[in-house]
């Protein structure tokens, strides 16, 4: 009898874009909300943004959806399960695994295995034996419609007619300020979910 140690399931990640006007104007610099579910954006840490990672960005640019990522934002979609490529999902190697000591959860960097493009993800099971999958098939979608209204009708996409310092003087071609840490992706969950 043998056991599988590894989570073969699909799961998500919301990203939806700061509020306020793009200063940065490409997705590279920008900054996005991120969660599981609806509660995790609207709970204590939601407001905490982060940058997208380059294996992400990279995802998001093949599959002709930074405009889509600007605007309104993006569902990640994760998978330990062998996905095609025709269907819009890319695949990551596990090319460094951590080892866990004290509190700290395990955390894989997975590379693109076309580019040098790269992400985290962070091991959420809290049952062991479960590992980090060996290869996690990415895909990006656009926000489903239910996504959508509840993303318009919360406070998360702040005031659209406030005004800001670029509405009365142009300051030129400013350099971007330095990035933060980016974004490290979930692993599989112990259990499914759904955004709303």
């Amino acid at each position: 009898m043998s056991r599988k140690t590894t989570t073969t399931l699909t799961w998500t990640l919301t990203a939806i874009p700061e509020a306020g006007p793009l200063v940065r104007g490409t997705i590279d610099h920008t900054s996005f909300h991120y969660g599981r579910t609806n509660d995790d954006i609207e709970g204590p840490w939601g407001s905490d943004t982060k940058s997208l990672p380059s294996g992400i960005l990279h995802v998001i640019k093949e599959s002709e959806l930074a405009g889509d990522a600007l605007e309104s934002g993006v569902v990640i979609e994760m998978s330990s399960n062998r996905k095609q490529k025709s269907e819009g999902w890319f695949p990551f190697q596990c090319a460094i695994l951590s080892s866990k000591k004290g509190r700290f959860r395990k955390r894989g960097v997975y590379v693109c295995t076309e580019t040098a493009n790269s992400m985290e993800v962070v091991n959420l099971s809290c049952c062991p034996p479960k590992e980090l999958p060996k290869v996690i098939w990415i895909r990006i979608s656009k926000l489903p419609e239910k996504t959508l209204a509840w993303l318009l009708s919360s406070s998360i996409r702040g005031d659209s007619d406030q005004t800001s310092l670029s509405d009365f003087s142009d300051l030129g071609n400013l350099p971007p300020p330095p990035s933060g840490e980016p974004l490290a992706l979930p692993g599989p969950p112990s259990s499914p979910y759904e955004f709303l």
